[in-house]
């Protein structure tokens, strides 16, 4: 018998299965969206600096944003691969295998979804620091969409994020609008600005509130599993 939760058949999980997945997917993400928000934060502050005289720096700005890549996917596939396996491990053989068919459809379809969504940022080069914005929105809503249509489960904060961002390239694109030809420096300039801004604190934000809720949810079924008031 599948489960029914608010509306949402999760078909192939018992339900304390169901409960560990979901609180660790909240807290994997959330946890990623922090690290994100930092090393984007740490990449734009020490970009800026090296900017100053940024046409004999380039070699250093790309080696510290491959540094900060590399450390970034490090942790990435560190906090994924922990959270797949305690999770499997939890596992019968068959929700195993239909969870595994179930990740397989994921992957490939925010990939091909991510890339769609990249495009804009390299068609249109001299708006790209706002189709960032444009770009990540995008990205975050297929994330959200996919896990609700997938796996029967979606987290409101992450789609509350990508709304944020798109809000924030509407805003931008009027605001610039008029300086984005007859001052491209200066749109250049804000628009980075106003970009950076935005993707550090809407992902560190979000990435702190999932943190929040997925011990609360931890912190709830303790109590429940050990009877305590």
């Amino acid at each position: 018998m599948p489960t029914l939760i608010g509306g949402i058949v999760v078909r192939h999980t018992r339900e304390h299965v169901r409960r560990f997945w979901v609180a660790q997917n909240r807290r994997t993400i959330g946890l990623l969206m922090v690290m994100f928000a930092i090393i984007y934060a740490a990449g734009f502050v020490f970009t800026t600096i090296l900017s100053q005289n940024f046409m004999g720096n380039v070699p250093n700005v790309l080696f510290m944003w491959g540094i900060l890549f590399a450390l970034g996917l490090a942790l990435i596939m560190a906090s994924v691969g922990i959270k797949h396996f305690s999770t499997t491990s939890m596992m019968s053989a068959k929700e195993h295998a239909i969870h595994s068919r179930n990740i397989g459809i994921f992957l490939i379809g925010i990939g091909i979804g991510s890339v769609l969504f990249a495009l804009p940022v390299t068609l249109v080069p001299e708006f790209a620091s706002l189709m960032v914005l444009f770009s990540l929105g995008g990205i975050l809503l297929l994330i959200y969409t996919f896990l609700n249509a997938i796996f029967g489960h979606s987290y409101p904060e992450i789609g509350f994020a990508s709304l944020v961002m798109w809000i924030a390239f509407v805003v931008g694109a009027f605001a610039f609008a008029n300086i984005a030809y007859s001052n491209p420096p200066m749109f250049q300039s804000l628009s980075l600005m106003a970009a950076s801004v935005t993707i550090i604190v809407v992902f560190a934000i979000t990435g702190t509130l999932m943190l929040y809720r997925a011990g609360a949810e931890f912190h709830s079924d303790f109590r429940k599993a050990n009877k305590l008031r």
